[in-house]
């Protein structure tokens, strides 16, 4: 890749930014095209058709504890997807998977719907490492009865994609791309279509940049918001007892607080609308 010399410090580093990184991953599929051919390859469907997707599809649970997913697709057969990507192996990812696509079908189902027809719920995770020990790209989970053997359909696919593995296949080319900062592939043009505009394009790594400063500015906030709150918590005192502790500005823990209850009441419109 030829990199321009009149970019910025931070446009530099987008540059060393993959695909398999959360916050380009979000950036390039977001786009329908290139989530759907995303889709179709892992899936190895090409009829299949996108009619929606969201980035960083924020899910705030009332009960107990929300979740953020990467990218969630809604299928024109009325099938959801939820992409993810995994560069660490530090969680359990099973469990992870097994949450996600509960919420998400809670989510997209309606009060008084027939179980038979709960949404069905496929859940893609893509990682930098191996979970299941095989030589193959591409692993689907099942449920299985353990003493006959019998495969059951609930409605819930888990389909594991280890970007390290490349058994040949078409999945394994695509994969091999997620694990690098550039490419241009005829074979999956709207994936390079997309990586060229946010690596090459002014316009495109500016957006890149922004997303990285928003995503930086909500972190730090969150971090400031739940230190305070856990030492308040640890003396029996208020929050304002606690920046005093901690020398920190109550305003500055009023307007952290508020920053982020601003960002998760449009995350909660965007569930109810």
């Amino acid at each position: 890749m030829k990199e321009t010399t009149d970019i910025n410090a931070n446009e530099q580093k987008i540059l060393l930014f993959r695909p398999i990184d959360d916050l380009l991953f979000n950036l390039m599929y977001q786009d329908k095209d290139a989530c759907q051919e995303l889709i179709r390859t892992i899936l190895e469907d090409d009829s299949l058709i996108v009619l929606e997707v969201r980035a960083q599809d924020t899910i705030p649970n009332l009960l107990g504890r929300g979740v953020r997913l990467d990218v969630t697709c809604k299928m024109q057969d009325g099938r959801i997807v939820n992409v993810e990507v995994q560069r660490f192996d530090s969680d359990d990812h099973y469990r992870r998977i097994r949450y996600n696509s509960s919420v998400l079908t809670a989510r997209h189902t309606s009060k008084g719907t027939d179980f038979k027809d709960v949404v069905d719920v496929y859940v893609i995770y893509i990682t930098e490492f191996d979970i299941i020990i095989s030589e193959k790209t591409v692993c689907h989970i099942q449920s299985v009865i353990q003493e006959t053997g019998d495969v059951i359909d609930d409605g819930l696919h888990r389909i594991i994609v280890n970007a390290a593995k490349n058994d040949g296949s078409k999945q394994a080319r695509l994969m091999k791309h997620f694990r690098e900062n550039y490419f241009e592939d005829d074979e999956f043009p709207e994936t390079s279509k997309q990586i060229k505009y946010y690596k090459k394009n002014p316009e495109g790594r500016k957006n890149m940049c922004n997303l990285m400063q928003e995503i930086v500015n909500e972190e730090k906030a969150r971090d400031l918001v739940r230190y305070i709150e856990t030492i308040a918590e640890s003396i029996r005192g208020t929050e304002e007892d606690a920046c005093h502790i901690l020398k920190v500005s109550y305003d500055d823990y009023k307007n952290a607080k508020k920053y982020i209850e601003e960002i998760e009441m449009k995350n909660f419109d965007k569930v109810i609308a």
